[in-house]
């Protein structure tokens, strides 16, 4: 029996469809643990999955994008085709879902209808996935940010900004340009508790309070701050990690963000220690 509908976030305002919704269902795990990961355009969730022993199943519009040669299987869809991607998910019997890109509010919405683990609840993955929605609420909690406008009928922003395609209401979210010095804290959070992996100090300090204010309590995100004489002002916040912040958290820390995520997707890997090794349990 269907508990609640879930709302999309298609268009940034431009509408809401509901998507079904209830209190899900666990699956039985036979074989292979099989994984679905939205969006092929990054390689690095997709290579620590296969190196984990999982069976990738990588979602991507794009037939050429470059985790597909790293995918079990591939299906050509649309990331924002959600009735699709359920079927696939259901078809595939699937263990775990992973959005490597803004997809993360699908993802948490298919992890939500198969009853399966997810680190961000539907409503703060839109916030992570809607740069729109993030905005509105970083202001509400008052939480700085860089200057940015919601522009209508060929209004100007009236400041140097980047502005976004429009949405289906013609809306155009305008954003600060670039000109200052930029830092990204990179952190994982447990149990509400945001422990920075890249970045320190003020940044760190601000990509925090960003953090609660958009409801994240667990999971990786990484959070751009524009340092200036007025203090530090979030640019975004999303919840994947680049490449080369993947890799500078394993040449600086020891840390496998990549496995971090799997971990939030799947739960974690089991592992028996022998003195100072680690060996992983097939």
């Amino acid at each position: 029996m269907v508990g609640f509908q879930l709302l999309d976030a298609i268009g940034q305002g431009g509408g809401h469809v509901p998507i079904l919704a209830g209190p899900g269902f666990a699956r039985k795990r036979g074989g292979s643990v099989k994984l679905l990961v939205l969006g092929a355009r990054s390689t690095g969730p997709l290579a620590a999955a296969r190196a984990r022993g999982l069976f990738v199943v990588a979602v991507d519009p794009d037939p050429r994008s470059p985790g597909f040669a790293l995918a079990h299987r591939r299906a050509i869809l649309a990331l924002d085709d959600e009735p699709a991607l359920e079927r696939l998910a259901d078809a595939e019997r699937i263990d775990g879902v992973l959005a490597t890109g803004r997809e993360t509010g699908a993802a948490a919405r298919l992890a939500f209808r198969f009853g399966l683990l997810h680190p961000h609840s539907p409503e703060t993955a839109v916030l992570l996935g809607s740069r729109l929605r993030q905005r509105e609420r970083l202001r509400d909690a008052g939480v700085p940010q860089v200057r940015w406008a919601l522009l209508t009928d060929g209004a100007e922003a009236g400041f140097s900004c980047v502005v976004t395609q429009p949405d289906r209401k013609g809306r155009r979210l305008a954003e600060e340009a670039p000109g200052a010095a930029e830092v990204s804290v990179t952190a994982v959070s447990e149990r509400g508790e945001l422990r920075p992996l890249l970045g320190s100090g003020p940044a760190a300090a601000l990509a925090h309070r960003a953090a609660e204010a958009l409801g994240v309590t667990d999971g990786l995100t990484s959070t751009r701050v524009r340092l200036g004489a007025g203090g530090p002002r979030v640019v975004d916040v999303r919840a994947r990690v680049s490449d080369r912040e993947a890799e500078l958290c394993r040449l600086l820390h020891g840390v496998d963000v990549h496995g971090l995520a799997l971990d939030a997707a799947l739960g974690p890997a089991e592992y028996v220690r022998f003195g100072t090794a680690d060996a992983q349990v097939a």
